[in-house]
């Protein structure tokens, strides 16, 4: 490695404000390291913790002479890092890497020791590294025995920081409480921990300024589409892309170096390791088109292979003269890659995306001698893809590690749990939220009401639609016809809708030159007219974007077949050519409007058939006991810090209401009366519910009382959080909630609560039926320490 100055700045900052946190006292202190990909984050932080070491000893002011450490890192990095750093250290020795059954579990993290641990083996109570036994100590044993026996502060590196707030970030957050270093160092490209104590920046500039990185980026630079021949667009972007690395490759001849540039062709959905049907049908393309077209195959070595049940050529992948021009992979190979020969990346995206990410463009950005050349072309690194937008957006972090996860809670050990009498029901097939072969008969109404058509009447006959065909680009008049109704629905469309769709062009991004930072880019683009054989997906990909309030199986499929029957009944058009209709950009603005406005009819029609079948529900009974875990939508969720729920972490819904807000604030403030408290969900046979009927309604519902409360003398509260005149139906679930409670209760398990409103700094709830939720004056205050 070069002795780089920006290196020797962060080194020194990190380790100056590390100790300024260990001298701070407390616990869970956080700094936050924030370097580009290919500034050597990880010699940075080897180098901090060996001059941490010296500096803890040589100060005066240090408040420790000794620290130990733990390095965590997601999947199998951690496995390289404590490669790299076992490397470095076997000579000095300042600091000893272990791992788990390497460390002396008498003695602790010995100071100087760093224990390197991947998350997927701590974060379930199950891991057997968590987990007590009777021949091994836990990592929490372990940990506690080297804070408390020999009084070490254990600092905890978290490597590739933005992973930690993945699918599983509930869990890693659980195994720091537990563990509670005294120092968080946490480590990434694309940190997302708000409002750190301490951060260390790298910034871009230095780095590229250092030659460690290329200047740029460059998408899709000087493409050419070639209209002349039958190449799909995918056939064209591979050409392109390995036309540029034989061009890098000449370069680098011409120079004098021996590194041979590897092309990364990245399959979509890369926030997916299993294979989709998509993926394996661009995969069989890429490898068809490179052995028939360039002669590149797995059997000579000049295409490499990495996809979840496929891996070859893989050895020595990334030596910088490594014979392997080409690199098929997913989004395993995203994580701790290191290959500075890679120089041209070709992404194939998502229909509906138009973000690349840090993580994926920084794969490209390395040098691979350290070093710029008088050469432009080799210090920019090249993306190609069939992205199609105007405006793309570079991100931050892979979608999948912030949105369409889950977050899971664990009910707490030990708890001492409770057996409530519930009810639920099963759904009736009509009321599942389906799309069934009724919506054909809304789809073709509205579509006649849209044009305002009569029904029979088709528009023309096949003799005119080939007169269409041969028509001009340019819509031409329509011609007459003997039957004065069809020629009355000619001109109903005539300024509607086009049927003479000759191509459906996607106009994709051309020369592109950017920083791998987060930012939205204006494009300029250049036309591509699809051929036949995309329609069919791209046309899908289009009906993919519909119908989302009904559950997804077979609803493209049924749009996709109800809408073609309608271009083949009203316009006489088949197949690739009724796709390019409902396509073509001009058309598609009403296909939109017909579409979505039969989905929404037909949810009312839906909803009225499930308020019919709900009258006539049955409900059974079950006993409800708060659940051992708990999903929650990571999208429309959020974890909050309590130290009292029932399941840890607390999830809560982003949308929440003040008085539910407040009253978690209100029982957290009361943890030293309350044993534990539930927040309960508002649907579904696994929540908490009994029965209601409103006033002058003999048909039941379903009411999930908000909150199970438990107290330290046993008894347990059930409320529901309201605001003033907030729900209609308040009066009848607090009187269906008081009769359930006298009806439940017992000596062992006396039970109390109902509807509870917040006045000021008290909340009130009546143990009395009540007519409305505004007049409060013989209602009880619920408070906690009398409860």
């Amino acid at each position: 490695m070069k002795n780089l100055e920006y290196q020797q700045r962060a080194v020194t900052e990190l380790i100056d404000k590390t100790i300024r946190l260990l001298n701070a006292g407390g616990q869970r202190n956080k700094l936050v390291f924030e370097a580009t990909t290919g500034a050597g984050k990880t010699v940075m932080a080897c180098q901090m913790l060996a001059g941490l070491m010296d500096e803890l000893h040589d100060r005066g002011d240090s408040r420790y002479q000794e620290v130990s450490f733990i390095w965590f890192a997601p999947r199998k990095l951690h496995i390289q890092s404590y490669e790299k750093l076992k490397d470095t250290f076997e000579e000095t020795r300042t600091l000893r890497p272990v791992m788990f059954d390497e460390l002396d579990q008498n003695e602790g993290i010995r100071p100087g020791e760093i224990l390197f641990i991947n998350w997927e083996s701590v974060n379930k109570e199950s891991n057997i590294m968590v987990r007590e036994g009777d021949c091994s100590l836990s990592l929490y044993e372990i940990t506690d025995k080297t804070k408390d026996e020999f009084g070490l502060p254990i600092i905890a590196i978290i490597d590739e920081e933005h992973m930690f707030w993945s699918k599983t970030a509930d869990k890693s957050a659980a195994v720091l409480d537990r563990i509670n270093p005294m120092v968080e160092i946490r480590i990434s490209a694309t940190p997302k921990t708000a409002n750190p104590k301490e951060k260390v920046t790298v910034y871009r500039q230095d780095v590229i300024a250092a030659e460690m990185i290329k200047k740029e980026v460059v998408l899709n630079p000087e493409i050419e589409l070639n209209f002349s021949d039958e190449l799909e667009l995918n056939a064209n972007l591979i050409k392109a892309a390995l036309d540029k690395r034989n061009q890098i490759a000449a370069a680098y001849k011409a120079v004098g170096s021996n590194v041979n540039p590897l092309l990364l062709i990245q399959l979509p959905n890369d926030t997916k390791e299993t294979m989709t049907t998509e993926d394996t049908a661009i995969a069989e393309q890429v490898k068809q088109y490179l052995d028939v077209m360039c002669g590149i195959t797995t059997d000579n070595h000049r295409l490499a292979i990495w996809l979840a049940g496929t891996k070859e050529n893989l050895t020595d992948l990334e030596k910088q003269d490594n014979m392997t021009e080409v690199l098929l992979f997913k989004e395993a190979i995203a994580l701790g890659w290191d290959c500075p020969r890679a120089a041209v990346l070709l992404i194939f995206r998502k229909l509906q995306s138009d973000q690349f990410t840090i993580q994926t463009v920084g794969r490209i950005m390395r040098m691979p001698e350290q070093k710029h050349y008088q050469k432009d072309i080799l210090n920019s690194g090249y993306v190609f893809t069939d992205i199609a937008k105007d405006k793309i957006q570079i991100i931050t972090a892979d979608a999948d590690y912030i949105l369409n996860n889950t977050i899971t809670a664990y009910r707490r050990e030990n708890l001492k749990n409770v057996c409530l009498p519930a009810s639920y029901s099963e759904r009736p097939n009509v009321e599942r939220n389906y799309l069934g072969p009724d919506f054909r008969k809304v789809l073709f109404e509205e579509t006649r009401r849209f044009w305002d058509f009569i029904e029979g009447n088709l528009l023309f006959s096949l003799e005119e639609l080939a007169k269409l065909d041969n028509a001009d680009d340019e819509s031409s008049p329509l011609p007459d016809s003997d039957d004065l109704q069809i020629n009355e629905n000619r001109k109903k469309v005539a300024n509607s809708i086009r049927l003479d769709v000759k191509n459906i062009n996607i106009e994709i991004p051309q020369d592109v030159h950017f920083q791998n930072e987060e930012q939205v880019l204006e494009v300029g683009t250049i036309k591509y007219a699809r051929k036949a054989t995309e329609i069919d997906r791209v046309f899908m990909a289009y009906i993919a974007t519909k119908g989302h309030q009904f559950e997804s199986k077979g609803r493209a499929d049924k749009i996709a077949s109800y809408l073609l029957e309608i271009l083949a009944d009203f316009f006489g058009i088949f197949d690739t050519d009724a796709k390019k209709v409902v396509l073509y950009h001009l058309n598609r603005p009403k296909f939109d409007r017909i579409i979505d406005s039969a989905l929404n009819r037909y949810a009312r029609l839906r909803e009225k058939a499930k308020r019919i079948s709900a009258a006539k529900r049955v409900f059974k009974k079950y006993d409800w006991e708060v659940p051992e875990e708990r999903t929650y939508d990571g999208e429309t969720n959020h974890v909050i810090e309590t130290q009292n729920h029932a399941l840890l972490p607390f999830i809560q819904l982003n949308q929440a209401s003040n008085p539910e807000k407040n009253f978690v604030a209100y029982l957290e403030q009361n943890n030293q009366y309350i044993d534990w408290w539930y927040k309960n969900g508002d649907k579904g046979k696994q929540h908490y519910a009994i029965e209601y009927s409103a006033e002058g309604d003999n048909s039941k519902s379903l009411f999930y009382v908000d909150f199970v409360i438990r107290m330290k003398n046993g008894h347990i509260y059930l409320f529901d959080t309201k605001s003033v005149g907030s729900d209609s139906l308040a009066h009848d679930k607090h009187n269906a909630l008081l009769k359930y409670i006298k009806e439940n209760s017992t000596d062992e398990m006396p039970l109390y609560g109902g509807v509870i409103l917040q006045q000021g700094k008290n909340w009130l709830f009546s143990p009395l039926p009540i007519e409305n939720t505004t007049d409060t004056l013989n209602w009880n205050c619920f408070y906690p320490q009398n409860a």
